[in-house]
């Protein structure tokens, strides 16, 4: 989670400010900080494939808290155009098929709907 907050999550948080919010209030997106973000939060991902090459989840085995805070804002980049950053990571990829296919998570969606 430690990782999620410093280092995921701030990166998500900026892409959704200027890909997102920017433009509702008039203003272009900053496209070089985006891609910058980007870039950073491939080398993240990264450290998430090695992770989950020896374990299902970032804390274990187990389904945990650390696995569901990363919910709201991987689907961000799976629908925003960032699925690229997930897909060509195998085992960051299948983590997230597995964790994004909870009854759970699905009904929280259909909520949001």
């Amino acid at each position: 989670m430690e990782v999620e907050s410093h280092n995921y999550n701030p990166l998500i948080y900026a892409m959704v400010l200027e890909l997102l919010v920017s433009p509702g209030m008039g203003r272009e997106p900053d496209m070089e900080l985006v891609r910058d973000c980007e870039g950073r939060l491939g080398n993240v991902l990264d450290v998430y494939e090695e992770r989950l090459s020896k374990t299902k989840y970032l804390a274990g085995d187990t389904f945990t808290l650390a696995d569901l805070t990363h919910l709201p804002n991987t689907t961000f980049l799976m629908t925003e155009g960032f699925r690229h950053l997930i897909e060509h990571r195998k085992n960051v990829h299948n983590w997230w098929l597995d964790i994004s296919a909870r009854p759970a998570w699905n009904k929280v969606l259909l909520l949001q709907n």
